[in-house]
């Protein structure tokens, strides 16, 4: 079918009047791939809040196994039945915002972890003297499933705000007089200030100053400021991995260097012996290889992403005070390096231990076909001896068959001579010698061809 269009050229697409055209743009017509709706909804996934300093956030961020996982969605259902409110009809969202009138809950399902977001506006003398995670009933809070890994206290203020005094010599008093890390972020709209401490509530605490934010600017900052965090301490999560695999490395090589030894120096050990080591060695290293592949992979890439949070905070210095990029990269990178150094330690043992086996089961393969071949030499040996014992024995054997035949003449002889027929028997038999030798050794020549041609046939 051809369509075809009478509006002028250049206004086919924005014509109302003719249907035909309307039809030519219309979606239906075409064929969509599955996943473009999803994919393109992906964007606009975990919106940042929306913020009106002063608010408080109480933020928490715990690990997840799939069974916890599968717990939470009645949990949040739980909380909504004890405020009253209707459940949310996307209680299976990764991104869920729920407004309970004194606070709001944001909640984000990610990968390996879920975050809570407990949000009230308030103007408190000491911004984190009472956070809005006390709006929440303790016992919710005590069956929330998962075990925490990161707990913030968030206070967002308004720069302006004189009564509390925001200049930056007088906030270690907000933090027990703890040395502060923190600068001017967001192009010098705001401020961000932390000890990165954990206090004696379990929280540690961030204190944001807004100095002329752009609408939604405070929501991104905040969203950044605990991305950072967050991903820093999932990204940690591979050192105690790394420090506990640590001592063993250095023995693990060694005994690789002395099976290198051995095989290299051919002290008398076996092939066998030092096979069966280096098997057991490999089984170890495969192992540990095995136990923190997925760890240390996940530490590089939230390492990497703690540093693209922290370009995108656009920070600048405060003189006196460490800035959040050079704090972390001074505690973080060393970390990092330790997971790097230990995984790639892993990783040579393991491609060594495989060059060394491969070397081993060559010189043990190539030792079996020389004890092969020493064997069929031996065969071979074994084999022409019991041809020459045969020939011997035929020879014997025509012989042996040979003078039992002239014997038997010599009786039949003995037997005619009884009955008066006179035969010089001796001489007969001397002269039927030759003769029937002759004839047995034919019979021999004639079985020995038979049962080659026999052979031959069974073999080819």
């Amino acid at each position: 079918m051809q369509w075809k269009c009478n509006e002028p050229p250049g206004k086919w697409y924005t014509s109302k009047k003719t249907d035909e055209c309307n039809q030519l743009i219309n979606m239906k017509y075409l064929t969509e791939c599955p996943e473009r709706k999803s994919l393109n909804d992906d964007i606009h996934a975990r919106p940042y809040l929306e913020l009106n300093p002063p608010e408080q956030i109480s933020y928490l961020a715990l690990l997840v196994d799939r069974e916890e996982r599968l717990r939470e969605p009645a949990h949040l259902r739980l909380l909504c039945e004890q405020f009253g409110l209707p459940q949310p009809v996307n209680l299976d969202s990764k991104d869920i915002l729920i407004d309970f009138g004194k606070f709001r809950l944001k909640m984000e399902v990610h990968a390996e972890y879920t975050h809570y977001k407990i949000i009230q506006q308030s103007k408190p003398k000491d911004p984190f003297a009472r956070p809005p995670i006390l709006s929440v009933p303790g016992e919710w809070l005590g069956g929330l499933p998962g075990k925490v890994l990161v707990g913030i206290h968030v206070a967002i203020l308004d720069g302006s705000n004189s009564k509390l005094n925001l200049a930056p010599e007088n906030l270690p008093r907000y933090f027990d007089g703890n040395r502060l890390i923190g600068g001017n972020i967001a192009g010098g709209n705001g401020a961000a200030y932390s000890d990165f401490l954990i206090h004696e509530d379990g929280f540690s605490r961030l204190l944001i100053v807004n100095h002329q934010f752009a609408p939604g600017q405070a929501g991104r900052c905040l969203q950044r400021l605990l991305e950072i965090e967050t991903y820093r301490m999932l990204a940690l999560l591979g050192l105690p991995k790394a420090r506990a695999i640590l001592p063993e490395l250095p023995n693990a090589d060694h005994q690789l260097v002395r099976l290198t030894a051995s095989l290299d120096e051919d002290d008398g050990q076996s092939d066998e012996t030092l096979l069966d080591e280096l098997t057991r060695l490999a089984a170890t290293i495969e192992n540990k290889v095995s136990a923190t592949y997925a760890r240390f992979n996940a530490t590089r890439s939230y390492a990497s992403l703690v540093t693209i949070r922290l370009e995108q905070l656009r920070e600048s210095k405060i003189e006196g005070i460490p800035t959040f990029t050079e704090f972390l990269e001074r505690r973080l990178n060393p970390a990092i390096s330790t997971c790097n150094s230990v995984d790639h330690w892993l990783h040579q043992l393991a491609q060594r231990i495989s060059n060394i086996n491969q070397l081993l089961l060559t010189r043990i393969d190539v030792r079996r076909k020389q004890q092969n071949q020493d064997i069929l030499e031996s065969l071979n040996r074994r084999a022409k001896m019991q041809l020459r014992l045969q020939q011997a024995i035929e020879g014997v054997s025509v012989m042996a068959i040979t003078y039992t035949a002239v014997s038997l003449i010599g009786v039949l002889l003995g037997g005619v001579k009884s009955i008066g027929i006179h035969i010089n028997s001796d001489l007969a038999m001397a002269l039927v010698i030759p003769i029937i030798g002759y004839f047995v050794y034919l019979g021999a020549v004639h079985l020995n061809e038979t049962i080659e041609k026999e052979d031959k046939g069974q073999n080819g």
